[in-house]
Order: C-alpha cells, then structure tokens, then sequence
C-alpha cells in the first residue's frame, strides 16, 4: 500500500470554507481507481489535513491530474503552496473491521506524527518494532480503531485513528512511553498533532488484522 499526505496552511478565517470546498473535491473522488480511503481534518496546528491510501505508487501518479486539480482550486483559501509527502506504508495494523460503508459520516479523532528522520540503517528495524511491539501493544486499546506507519523519504509519518478525544486521551501515558524508546530509531522527534476527521470515505473494506494480512 502506498501513503499521501497533504498539509495545507488555511487564510485566517477561512477553514469552514476551505473544508467546504475539500468535501465537494473528496466526492469526485469516489470512483478512482487504486484510492483505498481518503480523509479530510481539521487539525490543532491549524492546518486542513488529508492523507490518502493508496494500492501502489503507480495509482496515485495515474491519479495525478485530478490530484492537481483538487489542490489548484484550493488557491483562494490557503496561505502558501500545500506540503506534500508521500511513500510506502510499511507498518499498520486494524484494530476494529472498517468495512466499506461502515460508519460514513460519523467523525473520528486522529493522530499525527510526521517529520522525525530515521537513523542511518534503521528503517527496517525501526518498521519492525513498530509493526510488532508497537502496534501489537496497542491491541485491546478502547477507542483505538487503526494505527499505521509510511516512509516518506528517509523519515516517518504515524497515523492513529481513534473513535472519540476520549480515548485517545486514555491513551497518552502509553504514547509517551513509546515516543521515548523510538528515540533508538530516529534522531529527531516528530511533530505530533490531532484532529477531527469529518470528511472521509472508505472505498474498500480493512478488516481486523495488521498490514500484511489485509485483504482488498
């Protein structure tokens, strides 16, 4: 699977437009071929966040001009040119089937980690410990629907996606616990931010079960 990530600087005053004119781009998108999911937030740093799921890298370059578009028309909302990262999903794991159709409409909280550049010779150990002590710890969690894991160019987007602030509140202790080891991985700490999630739409079905075993 392949991963894309979109943040965008919004004019002061002007989010509830920018979403407004997200949402109507979001549904031009229903039909694209190789699109898993695709999700629109507000996040605390301000900005309108999107991120996308991907079958390869191949279906999202074929994508790319109606991508182009959807970002041009966002011109008379932004405060500067959007930053875009994008690679291989290499860790994940669904904690709940998110099957397709299920919960349409209904917000999520999620959150972000992004700009922490792995240690030289580390990705493939740092993707295993995430993968399988990480994400495996997470099982059972309350609230926790999907937590997932993309190589952007030698550093690391985190994603967990969470039914309510609630309980991703719960569980901040255990997140810093696992901020503090992956210091053993990477050599600077992420940016992390949250936020809701109330555009989004699940083209395939994930059910239970970690990246590997997914079937689309």
């Amino acid at each position: 699977m392949y991963f894309r990530l979109t943040q965008v600087d919004v004019q002061e005053g002007k989010m509830d437009e920018t979403i407004a004119y997200a949402s109507g781009v979001m549904d031009s998108f229903v039909d694209t071929p190789g699109l898993y999911q695709i999700c629109i937030a507000e996040m605390s740093n301000g900005q309108m966040t999107s991120w996308t799921t991907w079958a390869s890298e191949d279906a999202m370059n074929a994508a790319g001009p109606q991508i182009q578009e959807a970002l041009g028309g966002l011109a008379d909302y932004i405060a500067g040119p959007p930053t875009i990262s994008h690679g291989p999903m290499n860790a994940g794991q669904i904690y709940q089937n998110l099957m397709k159709g299920d919960r349409d409409g209904e917000p999520f909280v999620a959150r972000l980690g992004f700009g922490a550049e792995y240690q030289d010779g580390k990705i493939e150990e740092a993707t295993d410990w995430i993968q399988n002590t990480v994400f495996a710890g997470y099982e059972g969690t309350p609230g926790l629907m999907g937590a997932s894991a993309a190589d952007v160019g030698g550093s690391v987007v985190t994603m967990s996606t969470w039914e309510d602030q609630e309980s991703l509140d719960a569980s901040q202790e255990k997140f810093q616990e696992i901020m503090a080891d992956a210091m053993q991985y990477v050599k600077n700490p992420p940016t992390v931010v949250t936020g809701v999630c109330n555009l989004w739409r699940n083209n395939v079905s994930f059910p239970a079960g970690k990246l590997s075993q997914w079937n689309k």
